[in-house]
Parts: C-alpha cells; sequence; structure tokens
C-alpha cells in the first residue's frame, strides 16, 4: 500500500515505475481516479506508460479496480461500531463542526448501551490521540495447584511469577523447584523476664486466646501454643516467644506479649488463680443448632443435626449457601457478603456466650 492513490507522483509513482515492466507484479487501483492521471490511464490498459521524466516503460504488470469510499454518513458509521463495538472511535477527515454533530450523535446512541463502551476523539491535523488497550494475560498453573481439575468459582491462592513474558501460578513452597528463586523464613524469638508461676502464665494466655495447647512440660520448662501459631516457653524468670514471621503471627506475638507483660505487673492474685472452664464443643454445636433455626428456619442446615465429628456446618438462606467452619468459627458466603457479616456475628456471639458460662 502506497500513496498517493492516483499515482501522480510520491512513493507510489516510484514503486509503480520500478515493478510495472515484471509481470510478476500487479496494482490496484483503489476508488475513484481523476482524468488525466496516471491512475486512471492505466486502467485501458496501455502497452506503454510514460514515467515522470518522460521516459516510456512497457506495462507488463497485471492492472486490478476495486470500488472504495473513505466517507461514511452516520448510519454506515453507526452500522459500522455496533458490528465491530470498538472502544475507540477516531472521526477524521472532515468538516470540524460536521464531525462535532456526528461525535455527539454517536454518543447519545451509545450512552445507554452497556455492551459498547464508546470512547470518540476528533482530533486536528497533526494532533497526537493517546490509545490504551489491556492485552489478555495468561498464566499457566504449575506443581500442586494443577493436580486437580479446576470448578466453576474456585478460588486459587498462589504466586504469581512473571518469566520472559510468561506466567505462572505456584504455592510459595514450590518457588525453588519450578523457578531460580529461593524463599526464606524469618523466625522472631524474644524474652520477657517473668516470675511468675507457669500456670499464671497459662492463666492470662486462656483468658486471650480461649484455647491453650500444652506442647511439653517439665518442673522448670513448660511450653505452651497459642492461635496455633506462637509457642511460648516458660522458665524461672524467664519467658521465650517464638513465632514465624507473617502479618497475622506478628499481630498475634504482640498480643501475647502484652499479656505477659500484663500478667507480670499484676502477679498472683491474693485468692489464687479462678478455676479456668474450657468451652464445651458439643454445647456450642447444639446451642448453634438451634440459633440458626430459630434465625433461617427449621431447613436452613443442610443436614437435620450437626454431628459430634463435623467439621463444618452448611447453611441454606433463599438461593444463598454459607459455610460455617466449626475448627475456626469461620463463616464464608460467596454470594452474599451481608449474610455472611450477619452468620459471623452470631457464631462469636454464641461462641462468647458458651465460653463464659
Amino acid at each position: 500500500m502506497a500513496s498517493p492513490g492516483m499515482l501522480q507522483s510520491g512513493l507510489s509513482r516510484e514503486l509503480f515505475e520500478n515493478w510495472c515492466t515484471d509481470k510478476r507484479n500487479g496494482v490496484i487501483i483503489a476508488g475513484y481516479c481523476v482524468e488525466g492521471t496516471l491512475a486512471k490511464q492505466i486502467l485501458s490498459l496501455p502497452t506503454e506508460v510514460p514515467t515522470m521524466s518522460g521516459q516510456m516503460l512497457p506495462l507488463k504488470c497485471s492492472v486490478d479496480y476495486i470500488s472504495f469510499s473513505a466517507h461514511t454518513d452516520y448510519q454506515q458509521t453507526s452500522a459500522f461500531i455496533r458490528e465491530l463495538k470498538p472502544s475507540y472511535v477516531v472521526l477524521v477527515h472532515g468538516e470540524q463542526n460536521e464531525m462535532l454533530r456526528l461525535c455527539g450523535a454517536l454518543q447519545r446512541e451509545y450512552e445507554d448501551d452497556e455492551t459498547c463502551r464508546l470512547e470518540i476523539f476528533t482530533p486536528k491535523n497533526c494532533v497526537p490521540v493517546n490509545l490504551r488497550f489491556r492485552g489478555e494475560k495468561v498464566a499457566k498453573i504449575l506443581g500442586s495447584l494443577a493436580h486437580s481439575a479446576p470448578k466453576e468459582g474456585q478460588t486459587i491462592s498462589g504466586v504469581l511469577v512473571k518469566k520472559n513474558f510468561a506466567y505462572h501460578i505456584l504455592t510459595p513452597g514450590e518457588l525453588p523447584t519450578y523457578t531460580e528463586l529461593a524463599t526464606t523464613v524469618v523466625n522472631q524469638v524474644i524474652s520477657i523476664p517473668f516470675t511468675g508461676s507457669a500456670n499464671l502464665l497459662k492463666f492470662h494466655l486462656a483468658l486471650l486466646a480461649g484455647s491453650v495447647e500444652t506442647v511439653s512440660q517439665k518442673s522448670d520448662n513448660v511450653q505452651y501454643r497459642v492461635f496455633d501459631a506462637i509457642n511460648i516457653t516458660w522458665r524461672p524468670q524467664q519467658i521465650t516467644v517464638e513465632w514465624q514471621s507473617n502479618p497475622t503471627s506478628d499481630m498475634y506475638a504482640d498480643a501475647v506479649q502484652n499479656v505477659i507483660l500484663r500478667a507480670a505487673m499484676q502477679g498472683m492474685p491474693p485468692r489464687g488463680l479462678p478455676h479456668l472452664i474450657e468451652p464445651n464443643k458439643e454445647q456450642f454445636r447444639s446451642a448453634l443448632e438451634v440459633a440458626l433455626q430459630d434465625a433461617f428456619g427449621i431447613d436452613c442446615l443442610e443436614e437435620e443435626i450437626i454431628k459430634p465429628d463435623a467439621n463444618h456446618v452448611i447453611v441454606h438462606v433463599d438461593s444463598h449457601v454459607a459455610e460455617v467452619n466449626l475448627c475456626d468459627l469461620s463463616v464464608s458466603c460467596k454470594t452474599n457478603p451481608r449474610l455472611e457479616h450477619i452468620l459471623q456475628v452470631m457464631v462469636n456471639r454464641l461462641n462468647h456466650c458458651i465460653s463464659a458460662m
């Protein structure tokens, strides 16, 4: 493709004069040609054509003609846009006022069309137009994340790795296997002076976390674990707190340190430590079953009763499905965030009530 289209001069004329003598070449004239131009002349297939210098060259290349018009009216432009549904439209080569009228008419036609969001430009000559296009990016799933077939609506969590314009998703632990990257873990350790007993420490930890796991117990060394992430080791005159650093564990560790410092200041109560009552899981499950059925109807549970060994409860409310995790008391509802919030508040309050009894 070269201009001008009527072969008066310029690049198109130079290319034509270089190629017209070879029968393997061809020229296609697009659109209207003015009388007296070379393009109009070669349509009659003469044996010779003049060059810009006045010499005659034999015309051996093929010559074809196609109808073409670079001008459209409103109906043609609108139909073309509706067919392609582009993001951008640039109106050029027209009288300024008429271009603005066409722009306004197109904006009015498509302003309420959700399937065709247009951004229309009417630039003057030599005025640049900046267009932004979002290319499609495809990421391949590697490693253990790819072991099972994906399901509709499934959420996949991993690390996105980009290398040489290729994207991959994999678990953090598999980074050294599939990439040249190495992973590191930061373990935090802090020692706090503490003159109280191990029972005093456990009492205050239970008030904070609700459940305290005793990992090991010796006369001069007792280790507890809370939040399934923080290890607390009691020794005479000192407590050591250890955890693997991440935003969540760091927050838990700060809370544990505050509790230890408060216990160190308050010391042992004059009347001794109150007896801590472990939360009754069976009582909580029974109360949760009654509370859910009272709030959302007797048929809201997927199963009639919550079994003693159940790890989760499925709740049906209208067309929405929510899941209550009985291990960590979390609630998930992908279709209704408001229902998820209501259930989470209900579960938390019920757990506090049962734990306080």
